[in-house]
């Protein structure tokens, strides 16, 4: 049996005021009969399976008491309905069921339970013990919502420190890429670093082992000239000067490959300025076994030769193995016949000269006593220009075998005329072809040889021009039996075109200068009865006593520069500003003036 507790009465009549009494008469089961009691006193009752309740009417002074015991239920009431929403959220707590409840008693009819006496009624109900049951109810539900809002909390918070771990790992995870790219960044950098440093350290190291080498090649070279006679005479001597490695190292910008202008077998060639002058520089390969002997061999033939038409060797670098030679602004002949650099045509004239240079030399070698000399690679490269485009030969190709002038090979005089013939071709056509003697050979049997003339060089004599054609066919043909003879056959047609050259005078396109007359040079073989054109200063057009390089690369009479400088700053033959007003003595101009000079004496 349970009890509710009820509000007490008013006026006589009791009204149901408590939410509790309240909540039951209207969700009761309606098969249920409840009596509200009231300080154990009944005070109200609703009837089972019926819609209508009414209430019971009692004195004061009665006992009230709830019972809802099989099928019918008691129950304390008041009015108030403020407080049903409470209740109605534990309608699952309410229990109407009681010990004493059994299957008889719930099959008795409602009628039988409103006749009970209300003293057996009070004694079934207990409306404190429902009102602590409702009570711990409510506390475990205010309890459950409270402990549930407090879990909803916990699991915001929970969410809002996922999101906010979520955006830091996502800011790692950028700064960890970040950090990994610089890595990687400096990483590439660290290995370009090593590479340089490591570059630095072979080039350290080569220099080091040039060095090395060169003080080895300079004791080995003290000792040689100490128990033998020195190759060099005392003129030689007078004007090959020695530069230290120092030196070299400043020209050469410590060997910057942007110096360098040519590579082969035998070394390295760079260009520069020693001592104010622009030189070109041989280095031999200092790691070679041959570079001693290379070395010694050309200085020993570049010093005892000496010839107009020849480069000049200026000084020497034991310590680096290196041969410093004089500087031809002009370049080599084979850029010049196509025009590197947009440079001007050569003349018909220029070429004819150039021919006769070639010539000259060829002669001077071939002659030279007491044993002739083959250049061994004469072609367009190795014949150089200098500023008044007169032609010198370079690169000998050195060899230890003995000098032919009846024998084939690469070091003979037949060889060297064979090559000179292809030269003359190249000058007369001016393109370069695989079967250049058969193009000249048909226009010559065809009596067209004006259609393969090259057309830049301007009108050319024809008949002394085709004479000429004829013997370089000659030259480079496959008898040498029947080769022209330099000294005789080729050097007096030159000649003859020469007067021609002299009748109708022509400045040379690339540097502007008006030559001398042709008469100036010598006839090889012979006495040189005139001076060669660059014996003469430009400006007093006179045989210079002390000729003096200027910033122009000109060479001029040491008087006659000066007093042209005194009231100029622009070079006497170009018209230019020049660099700066140093002047740089040429010795090897003054050796070459005071060596003929000597002959023409004798």
């Amino acid at each position: 049996m349970r009890t509710f507790k009820c509000v007490t009465k008013q006026r006589g009549m009791a009204q149901l005021k408590s939410t509790k009494a309240m909540f039951v008469n209207q969700h009761a089961h309606p098969s249920c009969e409840i009596w509200f009691v009231c300080s154990g006193n009944p005070v109200y009752l609703r009837e089972s399976r019926s819609s209508t309740s009414y209430p019971y009417i009692a004195t004061s002074s009665q006992p009230v008491s709830s019972h809802v015991q099989s099928g019918q239920s008691t129950a304390g009431s008041d009015n108030s309905g403020s407080d049903s929403s409470e209740v109605a959220d534990n309608l699952a707590l309410v229990q109407f069921e009681g010990p004493e409840r059994s299957d008889e008693s719930s099959a008795r009819s409602p009628v039988s339970a409103v006749h009970q006496p209300p003293s057996s009624v009070a004694e079934g109900i207990n409306s404190e013990e429902l009102c602590e049951q409702l009570d711990r109810a409510m506390s475990e539900v205010t309890k459950a919502k409270r402990e549930a809002l407090q879990e909803l909390i916990r699991r915001q918070k929970a969410e809002k420190a996922a999101i906010e771990a979520m955006r830091k790992a996502g800011a790692l995870k950028n700064s960890y890429a970040e950090e990994l790219s610089q890595r990687i960044n400096l990483k590439e950098m660290l290995e370009k670093e090593r590479e340089r440093c490591k570059m630095i350290e072979n080039e350290r190291d080569d220099l080091q082992m040039l060095f090395e080498n060169a003080l080895k090649a300079n004791e080995e070279l003290s000792a040689h000239q100490a128990g033998e006679p020195s190759s060099l005479n005392s003129q030689d001597q007078e004007v090959i000067t020695k530069f230290s490695f120092s030196e070299i190292l400043e020209a050469t910008e410590n060997f910057n490959p942007s110096s360098k202008i040519e590579e082969g077998d035998y070394g390295s060639t760079y260009k520069g300025f020693l001592r104010h002058t622009q030189v070109i520089m041989k280095m031999m390969c200092s790691d070679s076994s041959r570079g001693p002997s290379q070395y010694h061999q050309e200085l020993h033939f570049a010093s005892m030769l000496r010839h107009p038409n020849l480069v000049t060797l200026i000084g020497v670098c034991p310590e680096a193995w290196a041969l410093i030679y004089e500087y031809l602004p002009n370049g080599n002949l084979e850029d010049r016949l196509n025009c590197k650099d947009n440079a001007a045509p050569l003349s018909w004239q220029t070429r004819i000269q150039i021919c006769r240079d070639t010539c000259s030399a060829l002669i001077y070698l071939h002659s030279f006593k007491p044993h002739g000399i083959a250049h061994g690679d004469l072609n367009p490269q190795n014949i150089l220009l200098d500023a008044n485009s007169v032609a010198k030969l370079s690169n000998f190709r050195l060899h230890d075998a003995p000098f032919s002038s009846h024998t084939t090979g690469d070091f003979s005089a037949e060889s060297d005329v064979y090559s000179f013939g292809v030269v003359l071709l190249r000058l007369l056509v001016g393109q370069a072809a695989f079967n250049l003697d058969e193009i000249v050979q048909t226009a010559l049997d065809a009596d067209e040889l004006d259609t393969v003339l090259d057309q830049t060089a301007g009108p050319w004599p024809l008949e002394q021009v085709t004479e000429l054609a004829r013997l370089a066919l000659g030259c480079c043909g496959m008898d040498i039996s029947n080769q022209p003879d330099l000294r005789s056959e080729v050097w007096p047609l030159l000649e003859q075109i020469q007067t021609l050259c002299e009748q109708v005078p022509s400045s040379d396109r690339s540097s502007g200068v008006t030559r001398q007359s042709w008469s100036s040079y010598h006839s090889p073989g012979e006495e040189h009865t005139q001076p060669p054109s660059h014996f003469f200063c430009p400006i007093k057009h006179e045989i210079m006593e002390d000729p003096l390089v200027a910033a122009d690369g000109y060479t001029y009479e040491a008087e006659a520069i000066r007093e042209w400088l005194d009231g100029h700053n622009t070079s006497p033959m170009m018209n230019l500003p020049l660099d700066n007003l140093h002047l740089v003595p040429n010795r090897i101009v003054r050796s070459a003036i005071q060596e003929w000079r000597q002959i023409n004496e004798s």
